[in-house]
């Protein structure tokens, strides 16, 4: 799928063949076996009373689907049922603090000063602990303090509603001012991780409350979107204004296939070593679907201003919807393509394998093409031409033929 330049003499005309593939965007496709084939699709959700917008989503591993939205929780239970309200008067968006004591499990839906305990089938009033955007982590909860932006709270051991400060009972760190103010908690690799405006600290607490250590570790970095912060194919994952990057020790630049000019990311979620991202491209709203361990990426044409991931992913645009890994049908966009010169082109043809169909345009010309299994005559003219093919099975190759006018 590289580029694969040869002239040949016909007519008078010196022409060239440019195979375009690997120079274009995905849209719901992947590289397969030296071509493209449908990999990721949308399933819109359309169960009973889903709320009008959204400014968070929550996936727990019970498979209970939670919104959030004007200070009100509505849950889907199973992510298969209507939706309902939940849980009402939250002055910020909540986490979702899932728990394990006494053999029960639980989730503790907190924004620092309302708390909900949600079991499998009730939810009633919770004594609220006093910190944000809380999570579980052997056996403690942790949160960011109400007041207080740069300092990290924890529970008694074995007890998630035991707030009482002691050597080996609930205590706190106030982190250094480097890297600003908290403003989500993760856990990864048995570590827990802050994320902050500019960074990430990491804190190594499991055990006596006595043995918590923070890690000076190299990790500053510009403004992370701490929505976009998932884990995935065992990195932590996040975007800031400069690109994708990944943390597994250390903090790097992630370098995709497929990424240039995708940013103004503003969610994320992770799932089965692909990592989703909802941002623009070309100043439309998409969704990056971004192979971690491939190091490629392509797209959905979708808006997503909230999402969640787990063992599903599912975000909120115009509507509710899950991300899938079977498509029906995917795209591929050449995008704005001179050839690699300015100069007046004359394309005589294009040869492609597997296109459903296949459209040129050029200054305001189009033609459109079905079926395609060989070489199509296009006989247009320009200085710059968009190609785009559609697939459903398997679309090996793309190549246009074309001379360069004098």
């Amino acid at each position: 799928m590289r580029y694969v330049p040869r002239i040949t003499s016909l007519g008078g005309r010196n022409y060239k063949a440019e195979y375009l593939l690997s120079k274009g965007r995905l849209f719901g496709l992947e590289e397969s076996g030296g071509g493209l084939r449908p990999a990721y699709g949308l399933s819109q959700i359309t169960v009973n009373n889903i709320p009008a917008a959204a400014q968070g989503i929550y996936f727990t591993s019970h498979n209970n689907l939670y919104i959030y939205n004007g200070g009100t929780v509505y849950r889907c239970t199973g992510a298969s049922n209507n939706f309902y309200l939940y849980a009402s008067g939250f002055t910020a968006r909540p986490s979702f603090a899932e728990c394990h004591e006494n053999g029960e499990d639980f989730t503790i839906i907190c924004d620092g000063g309302k708390s909900v305990k949600a079991q499998s089938n009730t939810a009633g009033p919770d004594t609220c602990p006093p910190v944000r955007y809380a999570v579980v982590h052997c056996n403690r909860m942790f949160g960011i303090d109400t007041d207080d932006a740069r300092t990290i709270r924890w529970s008694e051991p074995g007890d998630v509603h035991g707030w009482d400060a002691g050597i080996n009972g609930a205590g706190y760190v106030r982190l250094d001012a480097l890297r600003g103010d908290i403003s989500k908690l993760t856990v990864f690799d048995n570590k827990l991780v802050a994320v902050r405006q500019y960074g990430l600290t990491v804190l190594r607490a499991f055990g006596e409350a006595e043995s918590f250590r923070v890690d000076v570790t190299d990790t500053v970095t510009d403004g992370i979107t701490a929505d976009t912060v998932a884990v995935c194919a065992g990195k932590l994952c996040f975007f800031t204004p400069s690109g994708m990057y990944c943390y597994d020790g250390t903090v790097k630049k992630f370098e995709a296939e497929g990424l240039e000019g995708f940013g103004d990311v503003s969610c994320a979620a992770a799932c089965g070593g692909y990592y989703y991202a909802g941002g623009k491209l070309g100043g439309e709203d998409v969704i990056a679907c971004i192979d971690v361990n491939g190091r490629s990426a392509g797209y959905i044409k979708a808006k997503a201003t909230c999402m969640c991931g787990g063992g599903r992913v599912f975000f909120y645009g115009d509507g509710l919807y899950e991300i899938v890994r079977t498509a029906e049908q995917g795209s591929w966009e050449s995008g704005p393509c001179d050839f690699g010169t300015p100069s007046k082109k004359f394309l005589c043809s294009i040869t492609a394998y597997g296109a459903d169909t296949l459209t040129v345009e050029c200054g305001g010309r189009s033609r459109t093409y079905s079926g395609v299994n060989g070489e199509v005559k296009v006989g247009m003219e320009g200085r710059e031409f968009s190609i785009s093919a559609s697939c459903s099975q398997h679309l090996r190759s793309v190549c246009a033929k074309y001379a360069v006018r004098g």
